[in-house]
Formats: C-alpha cells, structure tokens, sequence
C-alpha cells in the first residue's frame, strides 16, 4: 500500500469517526427531557441528490416506544422557511390521515410558531410528552408546546411510522436497520 493511500484511508477514517462521534452527541434538550437519553438511531434524508436533514431519534431506554418519552432532532443541510416547514408538516399530517385542509387549519399558526427559518446547521427538536403533547426547540431553545388530539402520533410519525419509500428512514431512526 503506497503512503499516499494508506493516508487517504486514514482520513477518511478520521472523517467518519469525527461524523459518528458529532451525530452521537445528545443535544441539550434531549439532556433536559432525559439526563441518562440515548440514541436509539440516526438517518438522512435525501430528496434526489440533495441531502435536505439528518435526524436521530433518542429515548432514555435507547429503544423506541410510543408509550414512552422521545426526542426526535432534524439538523438542516438546507433552507428553509418556517412556512415551507408548516406548509410540508400540515400535508404530511393529512396524507397520513389526520385530518383534511380544513380541520388541521387551526394547527397552522400554533406550528409556525414551533418553527424557525432554518439555515444549514439549525437544528429542531421536538419532544413527544404524551400521545397529544410535545415541546419544540430551535437550536437547544424552546419555541413552543403543542397540544392537539393525537398530535403524537400523526406528527412524529411522518418519521416513525411511516411506509413505501420512507421505511428506511423510519427503521434507520429506530434502530432497525
């Protein structure tokens, strides 16, 4: 193996390691709802050849459970408007049945407010509290707490309960793949 290679393998080792070890950090919020949490799993999404987030879901158990307290982080790789955020989150809560335009419309303004614009980099994490509860925070600060019939279930699982294209992510998140 010529130097130059086994350099090369060196750091990519080194990079990995560095991505592993940043992804693996519990943020503060997580901390909060949990001072013993741990990672129960990670993924990224892609949308075509754009990396759009990467999430990791925690619990203090490491293992996922409905009935048990959760975090689930989004780190941005790209831009995004608190409206775009709301807008995506109200479709993706409908398409999963929540309930049509109409009845998720008074959610609207009380998500905007969880929301930020975010930049790559900006982290959200919410943290499910109960089956129609959950707090949001931006970047380790608290924006909001929701409350809405089952809210639990219909908002986080766009991520964790989901089916055809998205599986991976969802057994990627917890722990599964």
């Amino acid at each position: 193996m010529t130097l130059f290679r086994t350099i090369a393998i060196a750091a990519a080792f080194t990079a990995a390691s560095a991505f592993a070890t940043a992804a693996a950090e519990r943020p503060p919020e997580v901390h909060q709802m949990s001072p013993s949490a741990r990672q129960v799993g990670e993924a990224q999404y892609q949308f075509l050849a754009w990396r759009l987030f990467d999430a990791a879901l925690w619990s203090e158990t490491g293992v996922f459970a409905w009935d048990e307290p959760f975090a689930l982080t989004l780190t941005y790789r790209r831009r995004f408007s608190a409206q775009d955020l709301t807008n995506r989150t109200l479709s993706e809560m409908s398409g999963r049945g929540a309930g049509d335009a109409a009845s998720l419309a008074p959610l609207a303004a009380p998500l905007r407010a969880c929301f930020a614009d975010v930049a790559p980099g900006d982290r959200i994490t919410g943290v499910s509290t109960g089956t129609s509860t959950a707090r949001f925070y931006f970047n380790g600060r608290q924006r909001c707490e929701i409350r809405w019939p089952g809210f639990q279930r219909s908002f986080f699982g766009i991520w964790l309960d989901a089916s055809g294209s998205d599986q991976a992510l969802s057994n990627q998140l917890k722990g599964r793949a």
